[in-house]
């Protein structure tokens, strides 16, 4: 049977593209559009494990943990993880994208009476059109786009959150507000910003000093929210914890610090980051 090389390469790269902008949007990260090129290149380059002749146990086995590590790689560049956990939550998106695509061609060729050409390798090549691809694409970011409406949609509505911001020994935490407003985003990194309105903060960082910004990690932005808007101090160091009852999670953020002119300190979020 004739395999065009080209068509293979092409429609891997698209497939997993739409693959990268599903766990995007689920997991609320900005990727850099160098970051998924690569993946993508990545993903077209492995689709040529389909002329990888494997009989045997061994062979088999050497193939299953080589497409393994293909798509480990793949997420890997794409999202650039800093903990095992992100990778491993990630790359379980990846597979179930898989399969949900996997799923809506199978579906697609039954319905349609058409056949499935050739499976080897686990890179299966159907008999069915681009545009047909594209519409099982679209199905794919479709169902995580409903993945995530359910997810925000079942977070529990508590009325009371708490906020930690910590920085090697040094933690504050404050009372936190959910506003699905703040859709600040930090322009270097892509992040979601959580913003702490403290004097506390603002005075331990100093920074009424310009002097002192690049010595802490901290760059003006332009923002607006529920409490006014112009420019904020953000920083990728430190680590933030929001937890209400019941629930304690490490979230994957920005910090941005703004001074509370003398009032109770508090922090500002956007509840799709939890």
């Amino acid at each position: 049977m004739k395999v065009y090389i080209d068509i293979l390469m092409l429609t891997n790269a698209v497939i997993t593209l739409s693959y990268l902008g599903c766990i995007s949007a689920v997991t609320h990260e900005k990727l850099m559009p160098r970051h998924e090129l690569t993946a993508a290149a990545m993903s077209a380059a492995g689709s040529l494990l389909l002329m990888i002749d494997c009989e045997g146990f061994w062979a088999a086995f050497a193939m299953t943990a080589g497409k393994l590590a293909l798509v480990i790689m793949i997420v890997t560049e794409a999202f650039r993880p800093r903990s095992f956990f992100a990778l491993a939550g990630r790359t379980a998106g990846y597979l179930l994208c898989d399969v949900v695509f996997g799923g809506c061609c199978m579906a697609w060729v039954c319905i349609t009476h058409r056949r499935i050409l050739f499976v080897r390798n686990f890179v299966p090549y159907f008999d069915v059109t681009l545009p047909q691809l594209g519409v099982c694409c679209a199905l794919v970011y479709l169902s995580g786009m409903m993945l995530e409406t359910l997810r925000r949609r079942s977070c529990a509505r508590v009325k009371r959150y708490r906020a930690e911001y910590r920085l090697g020994a040094f933690s504050a935490e404050f009372t936190a507000i959910a506003d699905t407003g703040n859709m600040l985003c930090d322009s270097f990194t892509g992040a979601p910003v959580v913003i702490f309105r403290s004097d506390e903060l603002y005075t331990r960082f100093s920074l009424d000093r310009p002097e002192q910004l690049l010595f802490y990690g901290f760059r003006p932005v332009p923002f607006e929210t529920i409490g006014g808007e112009g420019l904020i101090y953000v920083t990728s160091k430190g680590r933030v914890t929001i937890s209400c009852t019941g629930m304690r999670r490490q979230v994957r953020c920005c910090t941005g610090i703004l001074p509370s002119r003398g009032s109770k300190g508090y922090a500002v979020f956007n509840p799709e980051i939890l």
